[in-house]
């Protein structure tokens, strides 16, 4: 029997999933011994996560959380179970197909589920023209910052990994600046930053809402998923 490390980037991410409030940059372990750790935002620190994951004896590695949508019919809160995620630099890794197969079959009567490809990016794709060049140069149908790095973690370790993730902002969905910068690295809200933010765009405060909205959204997947496979997503 496998014990599997999940790897979030934020608290509002693995909410869904613990069903309580997991410090930034803290770890999580369940009742039968399933370990989340909050890595926070991009690659380096869902590897580091990743890696403190499989020292401390992970044998399975999955990434939760959130993805933004590169094609217009995966809106907020869809769920992604990607076959295939690909580097920024075009490295190609595939998931456990077993365990990708269980997912599949236990969530995809209760819940629509999108197997496309998933593509890493260094930062967010923040306006709607941006995610449609993406998707014609890569083909892929959604996107994420942290996947890739536990895939390579996981390939290097010889360990199954799965990619679970619900959309926040759709492919039509323009990410407001203002709500980029008032987190931090570790994906805490900076309450200041943010306040500073709007008062020299006010005209964000629609977008921002929305974007809580689709938040939402996402949450509720992710908690439909956790409820469903339960919190060792049906792991090896």
């Amino acid at each position: 029997m496998s014990r599997l490390g999940i790897v979030a980037a934020l608290p509002g991410e693995a909410r869904p999933l613990t069903g309580r409030r997991v410090d930034p940059g803290g770890r999580w372990r369940s009742a039968s011994g399933v370990d989340l750790q909050l890595a926070g935002i991009g690659p380096r620190r869902a590897a580091t996560a990743a890696e403190a994951l499989l020292a401390a004896g992970a044998t399975a590695l999955a990434s939760w959380g959130s993805a933004g949508a590169l094609v217009p019919d995966l809106t907020a809160g869809a769920l992604l179970l990607p076959r295939t995620v690909v580097a920024a630099d075009g490295e190609v890794l595939t998931v456990d197909a077993a365990w990708h197969r269980r997912l599949l079959e236990c969530l995809a009567t209760h819940v629509p589920v999108a197997t496309g490809l998933l593509v890493e990016v260094r930062a967010v794709v923040a306006s709607p023209a941006d995610k449609v060049s993406l998707r014609r140069r890569t083909g892929a149908v959604a996107v994420d910052m942290e996947s890739v790095a536990i895939a390579r973690c996981a390939c290097q370790a010889g360990v199954p990994f799965v990619a679970v993730r619900a959309v926040v902002d759709g492919a039509n969905t323009a990410v407001p600046g203002v709500a980029l910068a008032a987190l931090d690295g570790l994906g805490r809200l900076r309450p200041l930053r943010l306040a500073a933010g709007l008062l020299r765009a006010p005209r964000a405060w629609p977008a921002l809402g929305e974007l809580r909205r689709s938040f939402r959204h996402c949450q509720a997947t992710l908690a439909r998923v956790a409820a469903l496979a339960g919190t060792d997503l049906l792991a090896p």
